[in-house]
């Protein structure tokens, strides 16, 4: 295990700052995560370390969560170097999710690589409130991200997909600024307008079809020039998408956003269970957040790589059709879990989080 702990160490040292000690102790939290599928201080407390009390463990963690800062840019770029290639272009989603603990509300608002059905987060930011995010909460967060990439990667960047949430004039003005194609879901009693005419009509009105439609001139939208497509999906549900580029194959390309869904369900009951902490601390969270993002990204890794050496995602027979019985995240993080307990090593494994 001291082996594990320490390859892990000298990958993470490559792209973390800090001493030798606070190394160690991230390098010790990812691996705990992982065996107690928990971000609980009482449950990783367990664990830590097996030749020290529960207590020091406990206390230790607090102390290592309170003091330690991590570095937005060294892990935006660790997974950028991980995920995407050169020659690659990439699609981003935006969205949230939040829960209460007690009267206090966890509200994250998030940025990840849509990647093979879920989501590789890059960037985040705790809200100090319930529900939805502010158009300049969300302006922030962008300018954020994008301040860390270099231009290169900024150029790789192709669509942007949201949500309902995600509207409004001066959030659509910013993303006209970038050089990228957003895509974005709207409600079906959303207003538009023609070109020269001053009534506005619900957009669900136009989509009365089965089947995706994509308008071909462009509509006034909060106060924008916007291409629009949609369809009805069931007796009172649309999906009705705008965006600034012609919007033909835009429903195939949004169904990526799906993937961030999967990426809050594996932090959640699915994988390590995130809501278990009592932490409410934004600046504690958001390191909590990283210590997950780092197992995240690990697991799937793993899961890709065992996929490759010719493991089968096990299927399973629903009434009208077959599903996955897990996902790639979940074989990877079984499997990594699997080792640990019975401690044995991870090597090849461990190479996966190395780019070099």
């Amino acid at each position: 295990m001291k082996d594990t702990e320490k390859v892990l160490k000298d990958i993470l040292s490559d792209h973390f700052a800090g001493q030798s000690q606070r190394l160690t102790m991230l390098s010790k939290l990812v691996i705990s995560i992982i065996k107690m599928s928990s971000i609980s201080y009482a449950q990783l407390s367990l664990v830590l370390n097996p030749f020290a009390k529960r207590e020091s463990n406990f206390k230790r963690i607090q102390r290592f969560m309170k003091e330690y800062k991590f570095c937005r840019k060294c892990y935006i770029q660790l997974v950028w170097k991980l995920i995407v290639f050169s020659n690659q272009w990439v699609a981003l989603s935006i969205d949230r999710t939040n829960w209460k603990f007690g009267k206090i509300n966890i509200n994250i608002l998030l940025i990840g690589i849509s990647y093979n059905g879920t989501a590789i987060p890059l960037i985040w930011t705790l809200l100090d409130k319930r529900g939805n995010s502010s158009q300049q909460e969300r302006i922030d967060l962008m300018q954020s991200l994008m301040s860390h990439l270099t231009i290169k990667q900024k150029g790789q960047i192709k669509y942007l997909l949201a949500d309902r949430e995600f509207i409004g004039n001066q959030w659509i003005s910013y993303l006209k600024s970038l050089p990228l194609i957003f895509i974005i879901r709207i409600r079906s009693n959303s207003l538009m307008r023609k070109f020269g005419q001053i009534k506005e009509v619900k957009v669900g009105k136009y989509f009365s079809q089965s089947t995706f439609k994509a308008l071909r001139k462009q509509r006034i939208l909060f106060k924008h020039q916007l291409y629009i497509g949609g369809q009805k999906l069931g007796k009172s549900e649309w999906l009705i998408l705008i965006s600034n580029k012609p919007i033909s194959k835009g429903k195939r390309i949004y169904q990526e956003r799906w993937g961030i869904e999967v990426f809050f369900s594996a932090c959640k009951t699915r994988g390590f269970n995130f809501e278990d902490t009592h932490v409410t601390a934004p600046s504690r969270l958001s390191s909590l957040l990283f210590l997950v993002a780092i197992a995240f990204v690990w697991s799937y890794k793993t899961g890709e790589w065992l996929i490759k050496r010719g493991g089968k995602i096990p299927i399973k027979k629903l009434k009208t059709r077959k599903a996955k019985l897990f996902s790639i995240f979940r074989i990877g993080l079984d499997y990594i879990k699997e080792r640990l307990l019975n401690f044995l090593t991870l090597f090849q494994e461990l190479k996966l989080l190395s780019c070099t």
